[in-house]
């Protein structure tokens, strides 16, 4: 699979991903930066929400991005449109995430949101 179609599957799935997903795929000391209340979150605690989450059906990216960052490293940056399903949970976002990569594939190190005004915030 090319690099490019695989880190973009990857960070789709980063979006709609159960926690067991976010445990074989964070880096060990990955951080999420969430916009307030949540704020940053480290690999822990993000694979722990991620198990009490509404996990997000429909996603899209667009405005694409991806730019090599060195030996083994990686980063993207998007718009994102997603719903949980739900009329009221839309969310359209700015986002940013690192990857490297090492024993067994890519993973993400960084992650950070920032909402747009095409959707409602949530997380």
């Amino acid at each position: 699979m090319k690099r490019e179609q695989e880190l973009w599957e990857l960070e789709k799935e980063f979006w709609r991903g159960d926690a067991e997903f976010y445990e074989r795929t964070l880096a060990d000391k990955a951080l999420m930066v969430f916009p307030a209340p949540i704020g940053i979150m480290d690999r822990a605690t993000a694979v722990g929400s991620i198990r009490s989450a509404a996990r997000w059906r429909n996603v899209s990216f667009r405005d694409k991005h991806l730019l090599p960052a060195g030996q083994g490293a990686v980063v993207l940056a998007y718009c994102v449109q997603a719903d949980r399903g739900g009329k009221d949970s839309r969310y359209a976002a700015h986002c940013s995430s690192v990857y490297t990569r090492g024993d067994g594939g890519w993973h993400l190190v960084l992650h950070q949101q920032t909402p747009s005004h095409e959707g409602r915030a949530g997380t």
